[in-house]
């Protein structure tokens, strides 16, 4: 499983493509990065700027196409301080969806810093001890204290390293009464965020952001040492920030963008970075920070893949991008249990079994195949009305793989498995090419039937198959135990395939395996509870089973010799089905259609 994971920062917006590995945890396979700075200039206003915001938009949009040619199975899209704080934040997200399909999730500050310390814990193997986390980003600053095994509390600051830059310094470089009161507004509020985390003393402290990154490799050039080879696990002692902070503040930006690995809006607001980290360790009382390359993108990986164990599980399994598309839908909205796949089983049977009927390919196949499967994701908004719930859902699931028409098709089949029929006058049904409407005319009908064979939820019909006599169709069903729901149901669905076969449908018990009732003498003929066979017995969740009500018989009428070739009266009073074409040419009378046993 693929996910991709994007941060859209105050002063810059990351991704980071991450392959799932099981027990393994993930690894990244991709990663992305642009300085757009949608916080720019919102911090005094209170509101983002509008081409702030359509460079972000912008960003994003490129971000989701590369994430979708990498083939990922899910998108993660979050927002932090500049955007939770501004007035018109909506209006930024609204901007999101309309041009990069994407929907960004504004998380708390906690939030932000629970899913660092996920990151970090990921990417590093933490110290025994209390151990605490930095993150400098372009709005707030974040710190996380716990230990290796848990989080206990996270606290966070208005020490941005953009929102410092644009409400305190105005000079190049710094005046000494701007670096002053810098230096003030920063002590006060390090010394508040360590009084609400309980004044930590003496604890391992570990970095994660591009401000830390960025004054690692300044370090490093500042050492004359080497170019950093390896960012995660990096040290950078106090005393090197210290000396580094010093210089720093006295450059002007022209200087400190010819610093190496420091880009041209990195550098603007390199030195409020630097002395917000110094003043943290100075606080901790700690000989330097441990440096990790993952942040809040892949903690948010860590986050969906620790909570999605079994969804992840189902996914590496499945090779194929549709299909693996498919079930993370499934996961996501449907119903538990095998009932899904148990209609995908019996809706296969039948589309080949009814193959020189309807003439469709393998593509059709396909498209039914997933259909099936989601046919009921709908039930999660509501189950009254859901298949038209589901309808939506598959539509605006992001079904990789197919494209726009293969998409409709499968969202109007699932639209029309209940009582509802494709009709003309449906809007989205009309707008579907001709051949289109056919498919979806069949597979529907072809649906509908499953579904009704598996009424109950408990998979007791164990195949199917179809036999063509004179004008009409019988199905036969063979079932584990008695199935009087399934056969209902199934009954009640067969017009729509009458229609499209030209004759009537008969569902039943097939006579091959059919369970032989002895006569029970306290009830004057009437049927004794069905002895099963070993072969039979119900086993698995079918077990549990409760006892279904059989359907009272009905009178048989006279027969007639035109009613001896046309199908059986339909349960509850209702007439059979009218007589269409009549036979298939390319079918006898009497000869079964191609189906499958088991």
């Amino acid at each position: 499983m693929r996910i991709a994971a994007i941060d859209i920062g105050t002063n810059s917006i990351h991704m980071v493509i991450a392959a799932a590995r099981g027990h393994a945890g993930f690894e990244v396979i991709d990663r992305e990065r642009d300085v757009v700075q949608v916080g720019r200039s919102s911090f005094d206003s209170g509101r983002l700027r509008r081409d702030a915001m359509q460079r972000a938009a912008l960003a994003l949009k490129r971000f989701v196409q590369l994430a979708r040619r990498q083939q990922v199975d899910k998108i993660i899209c979050t927002a932090t301080a500049a955007v939770r704080e501004a007035a018109n934040g909506g209006e930024f997200l609204q901007m999101c969806r309309d041009l990069a399909g994407v929907s960004p999730r504004v998380i708390p500050a906690e939030e932000e810093g629970r899913l660092i310390y996920m990151a970090v814990r990921s990417a590093l193997r933490l110290e025994d001890g209390p151990i605490l986390i930095v993150d400098i980003g372009g709005g707030s600053m974040q710190l996380a204290l716990g230990d290796r095994d848990k989080l206990g509390s996270v606290v966070s600051a208005p020490l941005g390293a953009l929102r410092l830059t644009e409400l305190l310094l105005a000079q190049d470089p710094p005046a000494p009464r701007e670096l002053a009161r810098l230096q003030r507004v920063i002590r006060r509020g390090v010394r508040e965020a360590f009084r609400r985390l309980g004044d930590p003393k003496h604890v391992q402290v570990y970095g994660s952001s591009g401000s830390i990154h960025a004054l690692a490799h300044a370090a490093n050039a500042f050492l004359r040492r080497p170019r950093i080879a390896q960012m995660n696990g990096h040290h950078l002692a106090t005393a090197t920030l210290v000396a580094l902070t010093n210089r720093l503040v006295r450059m002007p930006l022209a200087q400190r963008e010819r610093l190496p690995e420091i880009d041209d809006r990195r550098a603007e607001i390199l030195v409020p970075g630097a002395l917000v980290l110094s003043e943290i360790l100075r606080r901790a009382k700690a000989s330097g920070i441990t440096v990790s390359d993952f942040g809040l993108r892949e903690g948010l990986v860590s986050d969906y893949l620790e909570h999605h164990v079994r969804e992840v599980a189902e996914l590496d399994r499945v090779d194929d991008l549709r299909l693996r598309s498919v079930l993370g839908l499934v996961a996501k909205f449907g119903p538990d249990g095998p009932h899904p796949a148990h209609v995908v089983r019996l809706s296969l049977e039948l589309f080949d079994a009814l193959a020189s009927e309807h003439g469709l390919g393998p593509e059709a196949r396909e498209l039914l195949q997933y259909a099936a499967y989601l046919h009921d994701v709908g039930a999660g908004i509501g189950y009254d009305g859901h298949a038209q719930h589901s309808y939506y859902v598959i539509r605006n699931g992001n079904l990789r793989g197919m494209s726009a028409e293969e998409v409709e098709i499968v969202a109007n089949v699932a639209r029309y498995h209940g009582k509802a029929r494709p009709r003309k006058r449906d809007e989205a049904f009309a707008e579907l090419a001709k051949p289109a409407r056919r498919t979806v005319r069949w597979l529907s009908a072809i649906l509908r039937i499953a579904e009704g064979l598996d009424r109950s939820h408990y998979q007791l019909v164990r195949a199917l198959r179809v036999v063509k006599r004179g004008e009409g169709y019988s199905l036969f069903v063979r079932t584990r135990r008695d199935a009087n729901l399934e056969l209902w149901a199934a009954r009640r669905r067969v017009r729509a395939l009458e229609k499209l076969l030209g004759g009537p449908v008969r569902v039943a018990i097939d006579p091959r395996y059919a369970i032989k009732r002895p006569v029970n003498p306290l009830t004057r003929g009437e049927p004794a509870e069905a002895s099963l066979s070993r072969a039979d017995a119900p086993s698995g969740r079918g077990a549990r089973a409760p006892e279904l009500p059989r359907t009272p018989r009905e009178p048989r009428p006279a027969p007639s010799s035109r009613a001896r070739s046309s199908a059986a009266p339909a349960p509850s009073g209702r007439p059979a089905a009218s007589r269409g074409r009549g036979s298939s040419p390319g079918l006898s009378a009497g000869r079964a259609v191609r189906g499958t046993e088991h």
